[in-house]
């Protein structure tokens, strides 16, 4: 498994673990571990209506050095820390009063550096900031929301849903597209290159749509009798 796919299983593994956690408006701003090199995947975003944030992180020393010292900064705080470990990685969490932490080790070799994931969730009843609201992106009639992202950057939202559909796929996206259609949206002029793969690993059917500032761009896929649809939508501010 490369170390993209493994922060990608990371990533999705913390957001399901971290979406039953309240929301909060505290900074979140601790760093249990000093990291080398941090690239933010997503510093303002909702996941399953929680606020949460995630960066990929390289540490110096080993998986073992960087799980001890994560530990070690929380027992420091008086803040009890878990550590989970199997054949994908290490899974390590602590919960302080007002933050939840997660680092995510995917299975590596011993090397120069660690490369992990941490995610940041904030506990409270604080409103959502939604950029892109629920009322301005219908979804598929008769659809389970499986998850829901959402994030901010300069000059444009996107928020992405995981939608569970019974029946064929083919026939789940010609139902949404006259949906989308009713509602007074239009074809988009042209269909973003990830959509447009001459060999998708799966059967699939694509919406893209758009009206006024927002952009839909759907995939709607079969699987196993029924129907996994990925939509995601974009506003320009």
């Amino acid at each position: 498994m490369t170390f993209a796919r493994s922060i990608a299983t990371g990533c999705w593994v913390a957001c399901a673990l971290l979406s039953s956690a309240a929301q909060a408006g505290t900074a979140c701003d601790k760093q249990p571990v000093k990291a080398a090199h941090v690239q933010s995947f997503g510093r303002d975003m909702i996941v399953n209506g929680v606020p949460t944030s995630m960066s990929g992180m390289e540490f110096d020393g080993s998986p073992a050095d960087v799980s001890d010292q994560f530990r070690d900064f929380w027992k420091q705080e008086g803040v009890p820390a878990k550590l989970q470990q199997g054949k994908s990685g290490r899974f390590l969490s602590a919960l302080d009063d007002t933050c939840s932490y997660v680092l995510t080790i995917p299975a590596q070799p011993d090397g120069a550096r660690t490369q992990g994931l941490l995610s940041v969730v904030r506990l409270s009843g604080e409103t959502l900031r939604r950029e892109i609201p629920d009322a301005a992106i219908p979804l598929p009639d008769g659809g389970r929301p499986v998850s829901d992202i959402e994030s901010h950057d300069p000059g444009q939202a996107g928020r992405t849903w995981l939608v569970s559909l019974a029946g064929r796929a083919g026939d789940n996206a010609q139902r949404y597209r006259g949906k989308l259609t009713a509602r007074g949206w239009t074809s988009a002029t042209q269909t973003p290159s990830y959509l447009r793969s001459k060999a998708p690993p799966v059967t699939s059917n694509t919406v893209a749509m758009q009206r006024g500032i927002d952009h839909i761009d759907a995939v709607f896929s079969d699987r196993n009798g029924q129907t996994d649809a990925v939509i995601n939508a974009t506003r320009n501010r």
